[in-house]
């Protein structure tokens, strides 16, 4: 089994605290690590379990740690510690009850995650819409209803998140296919880009449709749909990327749906040998208070976004299709991780309708929301007010939390895109389709942020932009380089019942609005 511990490192700088250029992995590693005696001493103690640390990134912060259940189960003494049945008859190792950190630990380690293999990334891809919707956008479509400034991304890196199972009886559950990403890009009259598949901790399966089909029918119905259930997310988020930013250096990163692998999947973009990122797109999330998240693993998380932020790197995480419900049942209005840390910038949801005569009017992006099914139509973009403390660049948002004796916390998304009707055009296994969600809003902002990187100025690039963008904000006028989205809500029905609603300026369903790309590179220049 494989674990990774964090240790305790010196306190990174607060959002307030942030400093304005980018800083290297080698300067995050110096000023932030951990000393090189500390990490010795608590892997000597490692080895007096039989564990073996095998890596050490974020500069000592971050163990990645191998050993036998039994050797495990000595040093940690885990309540509970077993094999799990979930519906459907799917197995994974979990434990119940905190982790034992003995006294020759507990000065040094702040957690250690690895040994639940509960998902607690959920993915936020639409079923394929209804045939009589209209025409999803494609790529040139979506430049020019965003107003992207021209280029393919040039010499930029931009990194893409998935998520898949930790193979079973040898079995893979993670796939990329290579042909559909290359028809996709040729039928849209783009360069097909090089994508780097970056595998963190998972087997990924590589292959062309034909490949795909064949390992299909030599595998068990639970391991296709385990597959076909991933495969629509990973060539949505690639395609999107893909097309609109087609010369830039793209990794997709593959890693487990568990707590622990999203860890390593922010350790692998943070501190691996790749190139540092621009943005990072994650289109995965869980409500803030859903129980599959342990206690400690939300501010692992959190500390690796921080060192993200610190690099320059924005990562966009999209706020999620349940409305104000983020598939929760206890009444309350809700808010998903890690869209709703402060170091991302958090992805809404629109959609075009159609008022008073005319076409494409852009407002919030709400049809059936809580209602947890139906077609690509149905969902609601995520919004509200999050248990994380407002951050300094957002103290002119007003907004409260609807919660009873909720704190004024920091309030999501920053921004929004198309998720809703039209959708996107996409092509899966050779097959033409359409999709959307705020997983594909995120991928689009994050290959904006490529564009827009590659025409600014060498001083003004790898920036973290959140802070930024709400620089360009003033209440009750807008931000410069958006375009105000001010109809629609995300009300989740029948549970909680309530929601947030858009209104003229900022608000917690739509953020700062939908982008004017080259508006937006043009303010970038002056801030």
């Amino acid at each position: 089994m494989d674990l990774t511990i964090t240790l305790k490192g010196p306190h990174l700088p607060s959002p307030k605290h942030m400093p304005r250029e980018a800083l290297t992995r080698e300067e995050i590693a110096k000023t932030f690590g951990v000393p090189k005696a500390t990490v010795q001493r608590v892997a000597a103690v490692l080895e007096s379990y039989k564990l073996k640390v095998v890596e050490v990134t974020q500069g000592g912060r971050s163990l990645k740690v191998r050993g036998s259940a039994a050797a495990i189960t000595r040093a940690f003494r885990p309540k509970k510690f077993g094999m799990y049945e979930l519906p459907g008859g799917r197995l994974i190792r979990a434990g119940e009850g905190e982790l034992e950190i003995r006294k020759k630990f507990h000065k040094f380690v702040a957690g250690v995650f690895g040994l639940d293999q509960r998902c607690v990334v959920k993915c936020h891809r639409r079923a394929a819409g209804r045939q009589n919707t209209p025409k999803p956008l494609t790529p040139a479509k979506l430049e020019e209803l965003y107003k992207f400034p021209a280029g393919y991304g040039d010499g930029e890196t931009i990194a893409i998140a998935e998520f898949g199972q930790e193979p079973v009886d040898g079995l893979v559950r993670a796939a990329y296919i290579t042909s559909d990403v290359a028809a996709f890009c040729e039928k849209h009259h783009r360069p097909v880009p090089k994508i780097r598949i970056e595998s963190v901790g998972i087997p990924v399966l590589v292959c062309t449709r034909e490949g795909y089909e064949r390992y299909l029918e030599q595998v068990p119905k639970d391991v296709q749909d385990a597959l076909e259930g991933m495969i629509g997310e990973t060539m949505m988020d690639a395609q999107i990327v893909a097309a609109l930013c087609p010369r830039a250096d793209i990794g997709i990163y593959f890693a487990t749906s568990s707590e622990g692998g999203l860890i390593n999947l922010l350790d692998a973009v943070t501190s691996g040998s790749g190139p540092v990122p621009v943005a990072l797109s994650i289109s995965y999330g869980l409500a803030e208070q859903d129980p599959g998240w342990s206690r400690g693993a939300k501010a692992a998380i959190n500390e690796r976004l921080q060192i993200a932020a610190l690099q320059g790197i924005t990562v966009c995480a999209s706020s999620g299709d349940d409305g104000s419900n983020c598939y929760q049942s206890d009444k309350r209005c809700h808010v998903e991780f890690p869209s709703s840390s402060p170091y991302v910038l958090s992805v809404g949801g629109t959609m075009l309708t159609r008022q008073k005569g005319r076409q494409g009017v852009e407002e919030v992006w709400c049809v059936a929301a809580g209602t947890n099914g139906g077609d690509g139509d149905a969902g609601a973009t995520g919004g509200g007010v999050s248990v994380h403390p407002r951050p300094p660049w957002q103290r002119n948002v007003k907004i409260r939390s609807l919660n009873p004796h909720a704190i004024d916390g920091r309030v999501v998304p920053d921004v929004s895109a198309l998720a809703g009707r039209p959708l996107y055009r996409l092509l899966v296994d050779g097959k033409s389709t359409k999709n959307g969600g705020t997983s594909a809003a995120t991928p689009l902002w994050a290959s904006l942020i490529a564009r827009i990187d590659a025409k600014l100025p060498k001083s003004k690039r790898q920036r973290f932009l959140p802070r930024l963008f709400y620089k360009l904000y003033k209440p009750g006028v807008g931000a410069v380089g958006f375009r105000d989205i001010e109809s629609g809500h995300n009300t989740s029905e029948p549970d909680p019942g309530i929601g947030y609603h858009a209104q003229k300026g900022f608000d917690a369903v739509s953020g700062l609005g939908v982008p004017k790309g080259r508006e937006l590179l043009r303010a970038l220049r002056m801030v």
